[in-house]
């Protein structure tokens, strides 16, 4: 009776995406025809007109093929339409400043969805399979319940958040008062997802199989990286500068960057995690991440100190102001100390995170030994396949046998190698 209530709650559930995904698409064909008639109007949000055509005509259509994609290589994956409900809420940054308040609040609304469909995706990843099961037959209603005072919220508000000068054409009088309250509900109500969210990756890392580890290994980089890029751009940016930096889009390259890595880094993850594409690359860019992050960090604290201690010297034994002499003087020490400290720190990472890279040259030795000692001819090969799995992480491995020993029969010109296939 358990499995069968759990099935019938997993259809409702996929048929309330699946239609969500289609209210996804006739938002977006709205916002690209609203465009294509108004093409160098600012959007509402940031007060871009730069930013609006690279929200509808790249971030938008990129998530929507991913979301698709993954609908077609992977049946059944409720993360592919979870994916295209998202891109509603990225269609809502497009929304175009003077559009209809009616389509404003289209706009608005299902920006609730798209996050609640942002949060259901982490869940659900990377199998489409919710984790942990027990975890559904709450979960499943609770999001359902989660609606319910997202609209009331709605209704609550008399002017939209993100522009005060449009009034909601839904507001509700009755609930104007009440808004405060209906707000701080909504931030309790939406708090246990949330953990839910934060913990599932952890838990199926911990008691996934491999390859579902590497798909939240994935996932995870990429997060990384927007955080990396983060911390970059709001603490050694701003140092490097003498000023903070504002992350709008509409105002320069830094905010751009940031928004376009925002919003292309997400779905590009997921897609390339759930296909399964090149799976095992992405320790190679954790490592290199990891060197480099550790490396331009390392790198922005001597400049800085290198800087004020050469003018400090300076001003101490020549009693002169010599800033642009610390400068090349620092940038020397920088271009020194590269190339040893990268050496040193990717040692060390490897040394500590990737013992089986590091220990590469033991582990060749020890197949040697094997080689020595090892005269089955079954345990051999299965002995050889183990150190290229473990070495080299192939997606696919095969050995070759050739047989030595023809049948009296056979005359040797008519040899033909044999395969012996291990997966």
């Amino acid at each position: 009776m358990a499995a069968s209530n759990f099935y019938l709650m997993k259809k409702t559930f996929d048929r309330i995406v699946s239609l969500f995904s289609g209210v996804a698409l006739a938002l977006y064909g709205l916002a690209l025809g609203d465009f294509l008639l108004h093409p160098l109007a600012k959007d509402e949000i940031f007060q871009s007109s730069f930013f609006r055509p690279i929200v509808v005509l790249l971030i938008v259509p990129l998530t929507l093929l991913v979301g698709f994609l993954i609908i077609r290589r992977v049946p059944g994956n409720v993360v592919g339409p979870l994916l295209i409900v998202w891109s509603g809420s990225m269609t809502f940054v497009s929304a175009r400043q003077g559009i209809s308040p009616f389509a404003l609040a289209l706009f608005t609304y299902f920006d609730f969805f798209g996050w609640i469909a942002l949060f259901l995706m982490i869940v659900h990843f990377p199998d489409g399979r919710i984790f942990p099961r027990a975890a559904a037959r709450w979960l499943y209603p609770y999001v359902g319940f989660m609606s319910l005072p997202a609209s009331l919220l709605f209704l609550s508000w008399a002017t939209f958040p993100e522009s005060n000068q449009v009034a909601n054409p839904f507001f509700l009088p009755n609930l104007g008062n009440q808004s405060d309250f209906i707000g701080t509900a909504v931030s309790l109500i939406y708090s246990p997802p949330l953990v839910v969210g934060i913990i599932t990756p952890f838990l199926r890392y911990w008691k996934g199989s491999t390859i579902e580890r590497q798909q939240i290994k994935l996932l995870a980089s990429f997060g990384g990286i927007i955080i990396i890029y983060t911390l970059l751009v709001m603490i050694a940016y701003p140092l490097l500068v003498g000023r903070p930096v504002e992350l709008n889009p509409g105002d320069g390259l830094i905010g751009l960057i940031y928004y376009l890595a925002a919003g292309l880094i997400p779905p590009l993850a997921i897609g390339i995690a759930v296909l399964r594409h090149r799976l095992w690359d992405i320790d190679l860019v954790i490592r290199r991440t990891l060197v480099y992050s550790i490396l331009t960090v390392i790198l922005t604290f001597v400049y800085f100190g290198s800087v004020a201690v050469f003018q400090n010297l300076f001003a101490l034994f020549f009693q002169i102001d010599s800033s642009g002499a610390s400068i090349v003087l620092s940038t020397l020490a920088i271009a020194t100390l590269f190339t040893p400290l990268r050496r040193r720190i990717q040692n060390d990472i490897d040394r500590r995170f990737y013992r089986q890279k590091y220990d590469a040259e033991k582990v060749l030795a020890a197949f040697s030994a094997t080689l020595r000692e090892e005269v089955e001819l079954s345990r051999l090969t299965t002995s050889i396949l183990e150190v290229v799995e473990e070495t080299m992480r192939p997606s696919h491995t095969s050995l070759w046998l050739r047989d030595v020993h023809p049948k009296p029969d056979e005359r040797p010109s008519e040899e033909a190698p044999s395969k012996t296939h291990v997966p």
